[in-house]
């Protein structure tokens, strides 16, 4: 079937650094494609032109660049059987077409992380909260399809689809009781960069000492602002800790450190393309991701760390997020208390083991394969959606 995937971010492709929806977006089209879908994958102009000017590069294959208000012509010249798009962002242009399914892809929880931010006035804040509430209402009145970034999120997104603003847009646009619509999780699918090997065997420590990584880009909604104590206890054991925490390269607001880092920790410069950032996270024996605890954070399908298991690397991750029970399933790393001094011992301790260290990144490569991989996380939701259609 005939499938667009409206992204509303960069994807791979135009030499720029990629971040999570963009990444979402050209997995979520990789991993349909796998199952014989012909996908077409559509990027806003607009934010092209504010990173390029009048000089936007050629869309890679596959893929096309088109004005926001232009979405619906798209739709009527391709006429697809299905219309996929990242959060809700867009959608004000979309409108019902007959013969096309709308499937909203409930990437991030939005609303959770401007409630979690602290880097607006309270009535900006409150404003902001409102203005997303009323797009992300509509965009439930138009899906046929709900897709969610996790299983931690089926039952949130239950919760959205049964309030009674989304059923005044369902009555609306004819798009039927909220209780028809499915609702399908589908991982976060991480395509591979053709510069590098995904699933090589481990590197040997070889007395060498354990690199440890932090990366990626600042959220103001889960930021430590001290220098955290097993950060520095991986520091005090004699471990190397790499960081690479740019500002986002578009200069967004979320332009802020998203810790403080040991003075021993080596920085790096960023950010970087995104075959560049994966051959440094597997350049790491592990990668860190701990952070100040939210509503947002439990449930978040962290990137980064998706991206750190899908190249074979292990985690040393927080307690409670969609990503921490990936990696207690499949023994893909550490899961912590990032309070917890016994618990940071206790990894301190397994590192300095090579056995215990290949067995984590065996762990990572499980996940990669059966969570990460574009055909394995889209596998239910092409099903659902040929079912649909």
């Amino acid at each position: 079937m005939r499938v667009i995937v409206l992204s509303n971010d960069v994807i791979p492709g135009f030499n720029v650094p990629v971040a999570a929806p963009g990444l979402r977006a050209a997995g979520i089209a990789e991993g349909l494609r796998s199952y014989g879908h012909e996908v077409t994958v559509a990027v806003p102009e607009d934010l092209l032109a504010q990173l390029f000017g009048a000089d936007v590069p050629p869309a890679p294959v596959g893929a096309r660049v088109v004005a926001p208000p232009a979405f619906m012509a798209l739709i009527d010249g391709i006429e697809p059987d299905a219309v996929v798009f990242i959060n809700a962002n867009l959608t004000p242009h979309l409108h019902p077409r007959d013969g096309v399914h709308f499937v909203y892809d409930l990437f991030a929880p939005k609303v959770l992380e401007l409630e979690a931010s602290t880097g607006s006035p309270a009535a900006e804040l409150e404003r902001k909260i409102a203005d997303l509430t009323a797009v992300k209402t509509r965009a439930l009145g138009l899906a046929n399809a709900v897709w969610v970034n996790g299983a931690r999120k089926l039952d949130y997104a239950h919760e959205w689809l049964h309030r009674d603003d989304v059923a005044k847009w369902r009555s609306e646009f004819g798009t039927g009781p909220a209780g028809d619509v499915e609702v399908t999780v589908v991982d976060m699918p991480v395509p591979l960069p053709h510069e590098v090997a995904a699933l090589d065997n481990p590197k040997p420590l070889d007395g060498r000492a354990v690199r440890l990584g932090i990366a990626g880009y600042a959220q103001q909604w889960s930021t430590l602002d001290e220098v955290h104590p097993g950060h520095q206890r991986l520091v005090d054991a004699g471990y190397e800790l790499h960081a690479l925490l740019p500002g986002h390269w578009g200069g967004n607001s979320d332009s802020v450190p998203t810790c403080a880092l040991p003075d021993a920790a080596v920085r790096h410069a960023g950010p970087l393309g995104f075959s560049e950032f994966a051959a440094w996270v597997q350049s790491m024996d592990a990668m860190v991701d701990v952070f100040a605890p939210s509503p947002e954070r439990r449930f978040a399908m962290i990137t980064r760390s998706a991206v750190a298991m899908r190249l074979g690397v292990p985690l040393i991750h927080a307690v409670d997020s969609e990503i921490s029970d990936i990696v207690t399933a499949n023994n893909a790393g550490w899961v912590l208390d990032p309070s917890n001094a016994t618990q940071w011992q206790h990894v301190v301790d397994e590192l300095a083991d090579p056995v215990i260290v290949a067995a984590k990144a065996a762990g990572a490569r499980q996940a990669s394969l059966t969570r990460f991989a574009p055909d394995a996380a889209l596998r239910h939701a092409s099903e659902r959606l040929n079912e649909l259609t």
